[in-house]
């Protein structure tokens, strides 16, 4: 277990860890992230269980788990499937400083969620409740509204302002 207090808030999930591996104490997890190979990258990651205070742990190791969307990681202190097995429903949590960025016009959901949003001729639509995903785009919900996260809808995205400026389409409203 890594000693030093986090400088910034872990609060971005990553991963959930679903099962022990093995008997040497790989831990299985579901990646929470379009970035699965970041674990390999990591040295360290804050682990919340389900029950108890989160903690900062070592990554000692990470690796794909052949065919299975998961990844199997090595924690320090976690040798034996006996210390693997309790973790499961833990959630994995990195830095914002972390983040992989994205390419211009993309966005983070926790980014998204929350943002107020107006039409351009100034209507409130309230904030974004929950990101709908669909086969073709992403769809913001907000409580009076479904918006299509296409540029033709979307005007603007003011991250810093905590808004997003939406073009008025028939059908917009719920």
């Amino acid at each position: 277990m890594v000693n030093s207090q986090p400088e910034e808030a872990w609060d971005i999930l990553v991963g959930v860890i679903v099962g022990a591996h093995g008997v040497r104490g790989e831990v299985r997890v579901t990646p929470e992230t379009d970035f699965p190979e970041r674990f390999a990258e990591l040295e360290q990651i804050f682990l919340v269980p389900p029950k108890g205070e989160g903690r900062l742990v070592k990554i000692l190791g990470a690796r794909q788990h052949a065919g299975k969307g998961q990844v199997l990681l090595t924690l320090e202190g976690v040798d034996v499937r006996e210390k693997a097995a309790p973790l499961r429903g833990s959630g994995l949590f990195i830095r914002p400083c972390e983040l992989k960025p994205l390419p211009e016009g993309q966005y983070y959901e926790f980014q998204i969620l929350g943002l107020q949003v107006v039409t351009e001729e100034g209507q409130e639509l309230g904030p974004v409740t929950d990101i709908l995903r669909t086969g073709a785009n992403d769809v913001y919900e907000t409580p009076l509204a479904l918006i299509p996260a296409v540029t033709q809808t979307l005007r603007e995205v003011d991250l810093p302002g905590g808004r997003i400026v939406v073009r008025w389409m028939e059908g917009l409203l719920k």
